[in-house]
């Protein structure tokens, strides 16, 4: 009888902390911005051309998909010596200004993340790019702890990568143009 009891406890209390992660906010979001010396234009280009993502992503240089609203892209997410596959669909698309995709896999509704690229032109004519990215469900504050450093330091990573691309190619193209 008191080992019933004791499952019974158990399974409650496992019952009652899962019903609590719902209750419980463990959102999060982390951001990384960096100035492109080119045009937002370029940038959008190479931000969009996913074919070409081998060329230049260290983060994740394999990218598949079509970079349309509704859309699934599939992301190779090299999280140091961690390589992890994550489905996603695109959700916006503002040609030269906003990019954003959320992850729709199987365990979404325990933890989701959004990933926002936003561009817009400085005073130079630069680019301000802004990569963001929010992670919200139950189980976020699980995958804060797991992978909040090398998320960081991934999109630090995209975001140099891309800038040294956008750089190259402009540096190309004026080399070119003279």
């Amino acid at each position: 009888m008191i080992k019933v009891l004791r499952k019974r406890i158990w399974g409650y209390g496992l019952v009652l902390v899962i019903a609590g992660m719902y209750f419980v906010d463990s959102d999060w979001e982390v951001s990384h911005e960096i100035v492109v010396a080119t045009s937002p234009s370029l940038v959008w280009g190479i931000l969009v051309d996913l074919d070409r993502y081998p060329e230049w992503n260290r983060y994740s240089p394999i990218v598949r998909g079509r970079v349309e609203v509704g859309e699934v892209i599939w992301v190779e997410a090299h999280l140091d010596d961690e390589i992890q596959h994550v489905q996603n669909v695109v959700t916006s698309v503002k040609t030269n200004e906003e990019l954003c995709w959320q992850s729709t896999d199987w365990y979404g509704f325990l933890a989701s993340g959004t990933r926002c690229r936003w561009l817009s032109a400085t005073e130079d004519g630069d680019t301000l790019l802004v990569h963001h990215e929010v992670m919200s469900g139950p189980l976020a504050w699980l995958i804060k702890l797991i992978y909040l450093d090398r998320i960081e330091r991934g999109l630090k990573l995209v975001d140099e990568s891309i800038a040294e691309r956008a750089e190259f190619l402009a540096k190309t193209i004026d080399t070119t143009a003279n």
